[in-house]
């Protein structure tokens, strides 16, 4: 299990943080159901929607540091930390209908906080607004992709 620290969303700053753990919780989900031998007919499935998650924080490690330093600190009270915060503790026992299950509530959640930041990103910053809506629509793909199993 990864352990993830959700931090307020009090600040942009703060949620691009949040932002990183969700996109960490996910990467470490999907590795660990990946390796999991009675997945193993999905296992192809988790090790890309793995790698694509490290992916995008690495996206979001470069736009914060390339492209938000004005930004970082603005003040924000859009968004409840609560409404966001995944469950990486994969159930045991999980077969491969259950295991997308899992992960596409967790897609499903990464979907809406995206959509949310995109929305107050769009106020402060369009580069910002654009990275978000375009992480809300990958998940809600990903999400698709995890129900079709």
């Amino acid at each position: 299990m990864v352990e993830c620290e959700f931090p307020e969303c009090t600040t942009f700053g703060a949620v691009i943080r949040f932002s990183l753990e969700l996109e960490k919780g996910a990467a470490g989900v999907y590795e660990e159901l990946a390796a999991k031998p009675e997945l193993a007919s999905a296992a192809e499935m988790f090790n890309i929607l793995s790698a694509a998650h490290k992916k995008r924080g690495t996206l979001l490690e470069n736009t914060r540091r390339e492209k938000l330093n004005e930004m970082i600190l603005e003040p924000i009270q859009e968004i409840a930390r609560e409404d966001y915060i995944i469950d990486t503790r994969v159930p045991a026992g999980l077969d491969v209908k259950g295991a997308a299950k899992f992960v596409a509530d967790i897609e499903g959640t990464s979907a809406r906080f995206y959509a949310d930041s995109a929305k107050i990103a769009k106020m402060l910053l369009a580069e910002a607004a654009r990275i978000m809506d375009r992480l809300s629509k990958e998940s809600l793909a990903n999400k698709a992709k995890l129900e079709t199993l």
